[in-house]
């Protein structure tokens, strides 16, 4: 029979987790898509098929995504750098006046991602603990937006990350 496991506080859990696996998340205002956002249409954060623009690098008519190590999407590979963009993600008010609130989809680090996609460490000092979930190979956009799907489905989730962090 497999032991069970029972937390007395948060640091507890926190210990179990960094000692089973190093891990990657990024937290999500609660509601949306783990991996894509909603169509937006113009600014910085345009997306194309629910990938931002200043993800990934695209090709001119928008139609491929090319291959880049230091652009993709965000995860945090360290407590530090999950709590600071957890708090970013969090701050402001939802439309109803309460404090918006964030999930964390979380996954192991040595997680198996689709073929011509790997993590990567950000190389910019300052952004320890960050990875970018990035492209190896050209590929369509509509390629990237599966592979993002079937990687959210692999995701597991804390609803409401601000208890945990």
């Amino acid at each position: 029979m497999k032991e069970q496991l029972q937390f007395k506080s948060r640091s507890d859990l926190k210990i179990i987790i960094k000692s089973l696996e190093e891990f990657l998340a990024r937290p999500v205002k609660k509601g949306n898509h783990p991996t894509l956002y909603s169509e937006l249409l113009n600014g910085e954060y345009r997306t194309v098929m629910g990938v931002r623009i200043c993800d990934y690098k695209f090709s001119i008519d928008e139609k491929w995504v090319l291959p880049d190590e230091q652009k993709g999407l965000s995860f945090s590979a360290s407590w530090a750098n999950l709590k600071d963009v957890h708090r970013m993600v969090s701050r402001g008010k939802d439309e109803m006046g309460n404090p918006n609130s964030a999930d964390v989809y979380w996954i192991p680090q040595k997680t198996a991602v689709p073929k011509g996609m790997k993590f990567v460490q950000d190389k910019r000092p300052k952004k320890q603990g960050h990875y970018f979930l990035t492209i190896t190979e050209k590929m369509k956009v509509s390629t990237l937006v599966s592979n993002l799907k079937w990687i959210a489905h692999r995701l597991s989730i804390i609803k409401d990350g601000s208890r945990v962090l």
